[in-house]
């Protein structure tokens, strides 16, 4: 687990009653393959438990969403045990998703000097979410200058099957959104909003993106900043102008690039786009011959070593053997194994004989079944991620030695 900061103080939401992008206009989800929606039950009774969108998000890395820190709520329960928490990708035109990924782990952004968070977080997906379909966003790393055209898209708290709405304004004086009700710098933020404009974000749209053209010929939608929430331009009436805070996701490479271990491409290197987060890339015939793996997770449930047992293992055979060796901690199991490619098959399982209890038989029970199912592999980094025919992940593992 990646260690996160360990305080993030009172939650705060700062955006107004609404729920959904007010006045916005349907979008074309084709130029926004970046956004992601951040799922959750609905904790209305009228809505009868079903799933809604709690907060958006952008894909930064195969791997990694940018979000707010203020949506806590809606992933926190990812690393404790609860209901898994998903997020959608690949939106369609019919309002579905292409698929929800679960989430693995979050990072905070680090506190400011004031004591104040940072309004950002990241979260690790279980995998590469650009297997199905979603695109990457590179961040903007333009001049954020008054009057820079903007477009802000969210799904508010809109259920399964809603259109995402998107809107334009323009960036504005960071004196409109400084006020003491609100958490706002204008070093770390920054201000949109249009004079006597009724557009704006509402609730559920809080950790989407804000997006810039931007890119070599200026037709390529950027991440520019994380929406935070509104600020009323005056303090009196309810269909006045609300400007809306974002953070400025420039000012954040440095931290992304730290917890996500990818670095950002730069306008001297031809070959990637300025503000292009690169990451290791997916290896899909890597020989898994003569590999060490520790298991880490199979069907959804974490394993770790039991009662100082054997570490949870797959060990592929070197050379001419054909043999794996696996383990979680109870009986030892043997099976022949076939690769082609990016293809994985693997024979009838052979075991010892010893009796497990308790969640070691669980996981051996689990581990047997997965050696049955798999189909393929995909190496990550230093990850091995085993994969049904149905596409389905069934484990993931990380590299004790290659």
């Amino acid at each position: 687990m990646i260690l996160r900061s360990l305080v993030y103080g009172a939650l705060l939401c700062w955006c107004t009653p609404a729920f959904a992008i007010i006045d916005g206009l349907k979008a074309d989800v084709d130029a926004y393959r970046s956004y992601v929606s951040i799922r959750a039950t609905s904790p209305f009774p009228s809505h009868n438990g079903k799933e809604i969108n709690a907060c958006g998000g952008t894909l930064i890395a195969p791997q990694w969403v940018l979000t707010a820190a203020h949506c806590w709520p809606s992933y926190e329960a990812a690393l404790k045990g609860d209901k898994p928490v998903f997020v959608g990708v690949n939106l369609g035109p019919n309002g579905l998703f292409e698929q929800k990924r679960r989430i693995v782990d979050y990072v905070l952004a680090p506190t400011k000097p004031t004591h104040e968070r940072l309004d950002a977080a990241l979260l690790k997906l279980e995998e590469d979410a650009t297997r199905y379909g979603a695109q990457i966003a590179s961040i903007f790393e333009g001049n954020l200058a008054i009057g820079t055209a903007t477009i802000t898209v969210g799904l508010g708290q809109g259920h399964e099957g809603d259109s995402l709405l998107y809107y334009e304004s323009r960036v504005t004086d960071s004196d409109l959104c400084d006020s003491p009700r609100v958490d706002y710098d204008a070093r770390l933020d920054f201000c949109v909003g249009v004079p006597g404009s009724t557009q704006r974000a509402g609730y559920g749209d809080s950790g989407g993106p804000l997006y810039i053209l931007g890119g070599p010929n200026d037709d390529e939608y950027q991440v520019a900043g994380i929406v935070k929430g509104g600020v009323k331009a005056n303090a009196t009436g309810i269909e006045e102008t609300e400007n809306i805070r974002y953070t400025d996701v420039n000012k954040l490479q440095d931290w992304i690039s730290t917890t996500t271990g990818c670095t950002f491409g730069t306008s001297s290197n031809a070959s990637v786009l300025a503000g292009e987060l690169i990451c290791a890339r997916s290896i899909l015939n890597a020989p898994l011959s003569g590999t060490y793996w520790k298991i880490n997770m199979i069907y959804g449930h974490d394993i770790g070593v039991v009662n100082n047992k054997r570490e949870p293992q797959i060990i592929f055979g070197g050379g001419d053997e054909t043999t794996l060796m696996a383990t979680v901690g109870c009986n030892r199991i043997l099976a022949d194994f076939t690769q082609n490619g990016a293809t994985l098959s693997i024979g009838p399982a052979r075991a010892t004989k010893m009796a497990c209890i308790g969640d070691v038989a669980r996981a051996e029970n689990d581990l047997l079944d997965l050696l049955k199912r798999v189909s393929s592999f995909q190496i990550i980094g230093d990850n091995l991620v085993l994969i049904a025919s149905d596409g389905n992940v069934l484990a993931e593992l990380s590299a004790v030695y290659l």
